[in-house]
């Protein structure tokens, strides 16, 4: 894709607390695509925050687009899976009609086509959440067909705690933490630095990584029919 003028305006709401999209957005910037977000409220970091955060969806959708964006993005793994199977799809319906009609995506639907076009099936599911929150995402995959074959939370109390932890940590957790039946890893959480691990994860292991901010890059790339490849985080995105 050639730089241009005519720049094409992706609008991303993101937790308030959330400190790695907009970053990650930034490391798999390709030229000509522009990135504006929008911020709901959040502080915690377990189930119990994201009806209230979900509350702000309205109004960052309507600040999104005023601002003509051509998508709009909705970058949150557990605010786009909270009342089960299919929310995510209806979110994304919701959010494109409270923008007056721009498409919409949700991190959710995006981490399930990011499974599938990677083959992945049986999966080792990390997360940086309490048990709680880590419950839910992996009732979501098993209800959309996916296999958990193991399951680890990093158990911070807090969305500041998840963006504080050190890429190398998340390595390491994976690494402790992975079946040697699966297909490959699920990170989940959109402020969880975990893209910036996965190449070092599926270096060591072999195995692809599919993350929450990967998924939602690569599918926003998709739905604006970018054929964009961007080297240093994994199968996904590398094309």
């Amino acid at each position: 894709m050639e730089a241009t003028d005519d720049w094409t305006k992706i609008g991303v709401t993101v937790p308030s607390s959330n400190t790695s999209v907009e970053i990650d957005f930034r490391r798999a910037a390709v030229p000509g695509v522009s990135v504006h977000s929008a911020r709901m409220w959040l502080t915690g970091s377990d189930a119990d925050v994201l009806d209230r955060m979900n509350e702000d969806i309205e109004t960052a959708a309507r600040h999104l687009g005023s601002a003509d964006v051509k998508l709009l993005v909705y970058a949150c793994t557990g605010g786009s899976l909270l009342k089960g199977m299919g929310y995510d799809r209806a979110l994304a319906r919701e959010i494109s009609e409270k923008a007056g009609g721009i498409p919409a995506i949700t991190t959710s639907t995006a981490a399930l086509e990011a499974l599938e076009a990677l083959g992945m099936k049986r999966l080792s599911l990390l997360t940086p959440y309490p048990a709680t929150m880590t419950r839910m995402v992996k009732e979501f995959l098993e209800a959309n067909g996916y296999e958990v074959l193991s399951v680890a939370g990093r158990g911070h109390g807090s969305n500041l705690e998840i963006g504080a932890d050190p890429v190398e940590a998340i390595v390491e957790f994976a690494l402790s933490n992975q079946a040697p039946e699966a297909d490959g890893f699920f990170c989940s959480c959109t402020n969880w630095r975990s893209m910036a691990a996965a190449e070092a994860i599926e270096r060591e292991t072999g195995k692809p990584v599919v993350t929450s901010n990967l998924a939602t890059i690569w599918n926003a790339y998709r739905a604006l029919g970018l054929d964009a490849k961007v080297e240093g985080y994994g199968q996904l995105l590398r094309g």
